[in-house]
C-alpha cells in the first residue's frame, strides 16, 4: 500500500467534502497487486508522486480547431479547466466551478453517483480536483447534435492532474455526449478522472469516449452513471493510448425499468497495460444490461477485463449480459479476464462468457486463396473484430474519427 502525503488537499471550495475524502485516502492508501480488484494491474509506478500538479496555462491556442469533430457543440478542457464556450444551444448549462468562481454547487449532486469509500483513486481525486466542470441538460431538451468534450493534455514535464465532471440530464432530455482525451507531449503524467452522469427520469444519454494518451501517462478512469425511472445509457468507450491505463465503468439502476448498453474496445500495444472493470448494480426490478467487451493486443502488452453484474435482492427482471471477446496478435501478449455475476434474486436472465484466442489461420488460408496476401488477409480479420464494437456508434463523423483512430493504432500491428 502505498500512501502520499505531501499534497494539501483543497480547502477553498468544498472543503469539508476534501477533507473527508483526504482522511480516507490517507487510511486507505493506493492498491497494489494484493488487492483483489487491482491483482493483475499494478499501478505504482504510473502515480508520478513528484509530479506538479498545474493550472491550464499552457498555450493550447494554436491549432484547437483541429481536434473538432464536425456536427458538434465543441467544449475545450485544457489539463483539468474548462475553457468554457462563447456560444451554446439554449438548454444546456456549462459551467466550472473553483475557487475563483462565483457559483456555488449543491452538496446534494456532489457525492451522488462516485462514492470515494469505493475507490481510494476516487477519494484522491474529491480530495485533490480544483476544477468541478458541471453540466446540465435541460427538461426535455433535445439538442441537434451532439455535445464534444475536447480533453486536452499539455506541459512542459510530468504532471499530476484531476479532472472532475459532473452531467445531469433532466427528466425527458435525450443527448448524445463524445468526449476525446488527447495527450499533446510525451511526458510521464499521472491522470485521475472522475466523470458522474445522473440521468433522471425518461431521459436517455449516448455516450462515446476515445482515449489517446501517450504512452508515458498513467491514466486511472472512474466512469459513473445513475439511472432513474425508464432512463437509458449507451456507453462506448475506446482505449487506444496511455501506458497504464485503468478504466472503471460503474451504472447503478436507482429506480426500476432501466436499459443500459456498455462497449469498450481496447488495444494495447508495444508494453502498454490496458484494465477495463465494469461493475453493473441492479438494483431495481425490470432492468436491463448488456455489456459487450473486446480486445487485440500485440507486442508485449498486457490487459485485464474484470466485469461484475450484481443482481440485488428483490431485483426481479432482470437481464444482465455480459460478453468479453479477446484477440492475441503477438505471442508476448497476454490477457486476463474475469467476468462474474452475482445473482441474489430467482427471477432473472443473465449470462457471461469469455473467450481469447488468436486468429484463425484456416481462415488465412481461404482469404490467400482468393489473391489476398497474408498482411492484408489479416488486417481484414481483425477490422473485422474490432467493427463489432465501432457499429455501435451510430453517429457517422464520429465513427469515422474512430475508425481513423483504429486504423492508426494498427499501424505495425500487423506483421
Amino acid at each position: 500500500m502505498t500512501v502520499i502525503k505531501t499534497i494539501p488537499y483543497r480547502s477553498t471550495f468544498l472543503a469539508q467534502e476534501a477533507a473527508d475524502a483526504w482522511k480516507y485516502f490517507q487510511e486507505a492508501g493506493y492498491p497494489d497487486s494484493k488487492n483483489e480488484n487491482w491483482r493483475f494491474s499494478n499501478p505504482t509506478p504510473w502515480l508520478n508522486l513528484y509530479g506538479e500538479r498545474i493550472s491550464s496555462d499552457n498555450d493550447f491556442e494554436e491549432g484547437l480547431s483541429s481536434y473538432i469533430i464536425p456536427n458538434s457543440i465543441p467544449i475545450i478542457i485544457t489539463n483539468e479547466k474548462l475553457v468554457v464556450p462563447q456560444s451554446i444551444p439554449e438548454g444546456i448549462q456549462v459551467i466550472n466551478i473553483n475557487a475563483a468562481s462565483k457559483g456555488k454547487m449543491s452538496k446534494d449532486s456532489f457525492v451522488d453517483v462516485a462514492d470515494y469509500h469505493t475507490s481510494s483513486f476516487v477519494a484522491e481525486n474529491t480530495a485533490l480536483f480544483q476544477n468541478y466542470i458541471f453540466i446540465h441538460i435541460a427538461e426535455d431538451i433535445k439538442p441537434e447534435h451532439p455535445i464534444h468534450l475536447i480533453h486536452l493534455v499539455k506541459a512542459e514535464s510530468g504532471c499530476r492532474l484531476f479532472p472532475r465532471i459532473h452531467v445531469n440530464i433532466a427528466p425527458g432530455a435525450e443527448i448524445e455526449i463524445w468526449k476525446t482525451e488527447i495527450g499533446l507531449d510525451n511526458a510521464s503524467h499521472f491522470i485521475n478522472l472522475v466523470t458522474e452522469v445522473v440521468i433522471c427520469e425518461n431521459a436517455h444519454l449516448k455516450w462515446t469516449n476515445s482515449q489517446e494518451m501517450n504512452h508515458n501517462t498513467g491514466h486511472i478512469s472512474s466512469f459513473n452513471i445513475s439511472l432513474k425511472k425508464d432512463a437509458s445509457a449507451k456507453y462506448n468507450s475506446f482505449e487506444f493510448g496511455g501506458g497504464f491505463v485503468r478504466n472503471d465503468i460503474h451504472t447503478h439502476f436507482d429506480e426500476p425499468n432501466g436499459d443500459c448498453e456498455i462497449n469498450s474496445l481496447f488495444i494495447p500495444n508495444g508494453k502498454q497495460h490496458i484494465d477495463i472493470s465494469t461493475m453493473v448494480h441492479h438494483k431495481n426490478p425490470l432492468c436491463s444490461s448488456r455489456q459487450l467487451v473486446k480486445g487485440i493486443l500485440g507486442g508485449n502488452s498486457t490487459a485485464v477485463f474484470r466485469g461484475l453484474a450484481n443482481v440485488y435482492k428483490e431485483a426481479g427482471k432482470t437481464d444482465a449480459q455480459q460478453n468479453n471477446k479477446n484477440l492475441i496478435l503477438s505471442p508476448s501478449a497476454r490477457v486476463n479476464s474475469i467476468p462474474q455475476l452475482e445473482i441474489y434474486e430467482d427471477d432473472v436472465k443473465c449470462s457471461h462468457g469469455s473467450t481469447t484466442g488468436q486468429i484463425e489461420e484456416e481462415a488465412l488460408f481461404y482469404l490467400q486463396s482468393r489473391g489476398i496476401n497474408r498482411t492484408d488477409a489479416m488486417e481484414l480479420m481483425v477490422r473485422g473484430f474490432a467493427n463489432e464494437v465501432v457499429d455501435k456508434v451510430e453517429n457517422q463523423d464520429m465513427k469515422k474519427y474512430i475508425q481513423n483512430s483504429l486504423i492508426q493504432k494498427m499501424e505495425g500491428m500487423i506483421q
